[in-house]
């Protein structure tokens, strides 16, 4: 019975509002992937990239009630592609770090292993 149905459509709402709601994830993901590869290829510097998206979110946080419309679907989809992004960048350091740590345990059992072989 409710197969044939359409979903509604606001008319409170303009084209653009409608529009970037719903391809905001699409439009979140393609901002985090542009970021990550300017930052990869050192077109912007990682700690640069972390700062720009900490006001950012700053800013949203604090204007996001004043927003409506159109650039409140914008400033959403801004500030979800910055949180996403440091998210990664943060996650990035991390994984480097362990590897790092794994590298230098993995460097004493070798030196462990060739002296105690010596004696």
């Amino acid at each position: 019975m409710l197969r044939g149905l359409q979903p509604t459509i606001d008319h409170g709402s303009s084209q653009a509002e409608r529009l970037l709601y719903a391809n905001r994830f699409k439009l979140t993901l393609g901002l985090v992937i542009v970021e990550a590869l300017l930052v990869a290829f050192g077109a912007l510097s990682f700690w640069l990239a972390l700062v720009i998206a900490g006001c950012l979110l700053a800013l949203y946080l604090l204007f996001r009630r004043e927003l409506s419309g159109a650039p409140k679907e914008l400033a959403w989809i801004v500030a979800a592609s910055q949180a996403l992004g440091a998210l990664v960048f943060v996650l990035v350091l991390i994984t480097a770090a362990l590897v790092v740590v794994a590298v230098v345990v993995l460097a004493i059992a070798v030196l462990v292993s060739l002296f105690a072989e010596r004696r």
